[in-house]
């Protein structure tokens, strides 16, 4: 069954507060799963992630210390159809930018590997293992917004969003990848540094039923 990236929805906004809310359009389908990345400066850290009032489940906690920046990802397996509200909480009044950015997709197995480079280069190529049909979600953390490029398995990807964070973040999605072992690599003005996780195929399963023949 073949992943489908649908609706995406980014937002960069200043919370003043413990808590911010911001809405995301989730259109379903078979095996759909929503994908959220968060990022901030690491004065504070995150606590929590609802949609539609459900939690999202942490699958990556990154702080990286060279940017002083933070980054979360979660995952919601079957969330709610339609127009509904995502709520980000956090340990304290959070007075820096928050950068989300969210996504739905359908045919979808959870995530897979991930993979983080907290030294800060420019360019600064790691590698990623992948299942067959996989996508992989990048996320870049720069000192200078301009200029910054991901590329994922020899593809320069358009970026989704860049938010400043008192610092800069970055994402971008791959193409459907073949199995195996890719590289993958962030570049900007300044040093980078990336986080990348993968997204797996739903795989179908035929059952057969067996015959009898009579001669």
């Amino acid at each position: 069954m073949a992943i489908t990236i649908s609706n995406k929805t980014a937002n960069i906004g200043t919370p003043a507060a413990i808590t911010q809310t911001f809405s995301h359009d989730n259109g379903g389908g078979t095996n759909n799963y929503l994908y959220l990345v968060t990022v901030m400066a690491n004065a504070a850290s995150f606590q929590t992630a609802t949609y539609a009032g459900v939690n999202m489940t942490t699958i990556a906690s990154w702080n990286n210390t060279v940017i002083n920046t933070r980054i979360q990802v979660w995952q919601l397996p079957n969330p709610t159809v339609g127009n509904n509200n995502i709520v980000l909480t956090f340990n304290t009044a959070t007075w820096n930018p928050v950068s989300s950015f969210v996504f739905s997709v359908s045919g979808a197995n959870g995530f897979g590997n991930i993979v983080s480079d907290d030294t800060a280069s420019s360019p600064n190529p790691t590698t990623i293992a992948v299942s067959a049909n996989s996508y992989v979600f990048g996320c870049m953390l720069s000192g200078n917004s301009a200029t910054n490029a991901i590329t994922i398995d020899g593809s320069s990807r358009p970026l989704e969003y860049t938010h400043n964070v008192n610092n800069y973040t970055s994402g971008a999605l791959s193409l459907a990848l073949t199995a195996g072992t890719k590289n993958v690599s962030v570049s900007g003005l300044s040093d980078v540094a990336a986080l990348y996780f993968e997204i797996k195929e739903a795989v179908s399963t035929t059952s057969t039923q067996g015959m009898l023949m009579i001669f």
